[in-house]
């Protein structure tokens, strides 16, 4: 009898091990099938559906174009003639007129030069008239009075170049602008090519957009559009077209400039965005 047991007990536990098993994978299953989508057939009809209505075309939107403001005119002034800087005028953010004097280079000893000139064209002035005195009474041979009005003429040109150094050592505003930057200070070294400032000309502006070939035929020289910028959207700007390229950039866009009179104030600075919106005639 304790054999039979023995032997009984361990096959009911396995039994109810396998049956414990079979059960949860049964379940699982169920749980697994719920969560699956099932798919309806294309042939089940949707209750209460009815044909949609085709979208309506869509209306046509106006051609917005962006562009940037640049500066009409600009350059980085530099010194024609080597000298030290004695004074700068202006600093960063000035605004200057055309013809004012900006920077003033030492010039001490173009005009000691210019004082030695002056003595020797003061000797062969008196040279020359003496000789004049002296040829008409056949004192002198002409060709001393010959050689001293070389030397008079000789010493004019060179009084003049020297002028014309000392004219330079003083660097004055090529147009009415607005220094950007100042690169140099005072008792620095100016040298041809160096820059000293960067002026910009911001009373005008050049407007630049780029423009897709189907779109070229908006825009014709000479004409004028509204141009508003970001930052002054109640103050409406007039642009002239004043150029057309005539080859496309690397976007496949057609560059369109416009001249801009700036705001009193020159309240729109250069690398401020605008737009340009035209009626989309399609």
């Amino acid at each position: 009898m304790k054999k039979i047991l023995s032997f009984l007990i361990p096959a009911v536990i396995l039994i109810g091990i396998v049956g414990g098993i079979a059960f949860k994978l049964k379940k699982n299953k169920a749980i697994s099938a719920e969560r699956v989508y099932q798919h309806e057939p294309a042939e089940t009809p949707v209750p209460n559906s009815k044909p949609m209505d085709p979208l309506p075309p869509a209306a046509s939107s106006d051609l917005q174009f962006t562009g940037v403001f640049e500066p009409n005119r600009e350059t980085k002034i530099s010194a024609e003639m080597q000298g030290k800087i004695n004074k700068i005028m202006v600093d960063a953010g000035s605004v200057v007129g055309k013809g004012q004097t900006l920077v003033q280079l030492d010039n001490s000893l173009l005009q000691l030069q210019l004082q030695s000139v002056d003595v020797q064209i003061e000797g062969l002035t008196a040279d020359v008239n003496r000789y004049s005195i002296l040829a008409k009474a056949d004192a002198v041979q002409g060709i001393q009075l010959e050689k001293a009005q070389l030397g008079l003429k000789s010493a004019q040109v060179q009084r003049a170049t020297i002028q014309e150094q000392i004219h330079k050592t003083t660097i004055k505003s090529p147009f009415n602008g607005v220094v950007f930057a100042k690169l140099s200070e005072e008792g620095g070294f100016a040298a041809p090519g160096v820059p000293l400032l960067h002026i910009l000309d911001i009373g005008q502006l050049k407007f630049t957009v780029n423009v897709p070939e189907n779109d070229l035929k908006y825009f014709k020289l000479g004409h004028s559009h509204k141009i508003i910028a970001d930052v002054f959207p109640d103050k409406p700007l007039s642009g002239k077209v004043t150029l057309i390229a005539s080859k496309a950039n690397v976007g496949n866009s057609f560059p369109v400039q416009f001249t801009v009179k700036n705001l009193p104030n020159h309240a729109l600075r250069a690398g401020m965005f605008g737009k340009i919106t035209l009626p989309n005639s399609n």
